[in-house]
């Protein structure tokens, strides 16, 4: 159980990482041409791995074409995150930015949650609640005389 907590630990870090990454990439380059930067790159390490790990028989056509399309909406949303992440980051600060992904990521997780699993916790809701006060809060402090 340590090794998967330790690897969504790890998936935070490298998160942060990536947005800043992307960040820079979006002031030199533009949101739209940071983004295609991060998927042109992200699908050139993907297929070497695919290569590395399974058949190449995957990469055909067939097979592409034989999978649910629901499959790709990961994709879809990965993308749309990312010129968003790049487009509000650049606004706010990165803990800021950071935070505000975090309570949108867990709200949906709560979400997601009911909708597959049935399962709702009003102590989860309220702990998303307290970190976006908790956020409001801060940036309150540093904006007053």
């Amino acid at each position: 159980m340590f090794l998967y907590y330790l690897t969504s630990f790890v998936n935070g870090f490298m998160n942060s990482v990536n947005k800043m990454t992307n960040v820079k990439a979006g002031q030199c380059f533009g949101a739209a041409k940071g983004s295609l930067i991060n998927y042109v790159e992200a699908t050139l390490l993907s297929l070497a791995l695919v290569c590395m790990t399974s058949s190449p028989s995957e990469l055909a056509p067939a097979h592409v074409f034989s999978v649910p399309a629901w499959v790709y909406l990961g994709a879809v949303c990965g993308l749309v995150a990312m010129v968003l992440i790049i487009v509000g980051t650049l606004h706010t600060h990165v803990l800021v930015s950071s935070i505000l992904a975090l309570v949108g990521n867990l709200g949906m997780a709560l979400v997601l949650d009911y909708v597959f699993y049935g399962t709702f916790s009003l102590l989860r809701a309220a702990g998303i609640l307290l970190i976006l006060l908790g956020m409001t809060w801060v940036e309150k402090e540093k904006h007053a005389p």
